[in-house]
């Protein structure tokens, strides 16, 4: 017998008091089951809470918020990081509608931060799932830090839950317009714009200028001294330090 599914803040919700993680749940849910968009799977206790490039999501279970949203975003297979945009963009929109009073700005790929002090109050990683000649899935694993914005009691994370499923919803539907919104709307929000910064590249090497914007497939772009435009993926990106 499959896990129980029911309807909550008008999508259909999987909730599981240990799983391995939020994300594995909801790829298996998109993969094998046919998800629909905006079907939600929370965790409460997470066995492997991994984010970009296997690192470890080090905040006890007990004042985070999990979760994994199944987006079906209508993307061309080069489009895939414009899924990273949207997730961060909602989760964004979604702590600032419920945790009011806190400046919150997204750090490219993956992270939202508070914007004085710098420090990570929540992540997103996205797992593409490719069709023919289409973004099928995507999968955006939100993990918050509710201790650190003061919602980890009742009903503090139910209402964060909420707001950051809808704020998702909202920024993927500005894709049936084409990317070029959504990558507009997350530069406005992105504590990058503007700064130099160092990235260490995979499978190595690095490269330094100053981020100036995101393009229609959600690559960060970065511009030398000399004026040249580099693209970078997420998928090209080891680490970055702004310097």
């Amino acid at each position: 017998m499959g896990p129980e599914t029911v309807e909550r803040f008008g999508r259909p919700m999987r909730l599981f008091p240990v799983a391995v993680s939020a994300g594995a749940m909801a790829g298996a849910w998109a993969r094998q089951e046919g998800a629909p968009a905006g079907a939600t799977v929370v965790v409460e206790r997470e066995v492997s809470a991994l984010g970009r490039l296997g690192r470890a999501w080090e905040r006890p279970p007990a004042t985070t918020l999990s979760l994994a949203m199944v987006l079906r975003p209508p993307l061309a297979p080069d489009q895939g990081d414009v899924a990273w945009l949207v997730a961060g963009l909602g989760l964004l929109g979604g702590l600032e509608a419920a945790v009011p009073g806190h400046e919150l700005a997204t750090w490219w790929p993956d992270e939202v931060i508070d914007a004085p002090s710098g420090e990570v109050v929540a992540a997103t990683k996205v797992e593409v799932q490719l069709g023919a000649g289409e973004v099928k899935a995507a999968v955006a694993v939100l993990r918050v830090d509710l201790a650190r914005l003061g919602a980890e009691e009742a009903p503090g994370r139910d209402a964060v839950l909420e707001a950051v499923v809808g704020a998702v919803d909202e920024a993927a539907a500005t894709l049936a317009d084409g990317a070029e919104e959504a990558a507009a709307a997350y530069e406005r929000r992105c504590s990058l714009v503007g700064r130099r910064v160092k990235l260490r590249l995979m499978p190595k090497g690095e490269t330094r200028g100053t981020v100036r914007s995101f393009d229609r497939s959600g690559r960060l772009e970065l511009a030398s001294a000399s004026g040249m435009i580099e693209r970078i993926s997420v998928d090209m990106l080891r680490e970055l330090q702004a310097v």
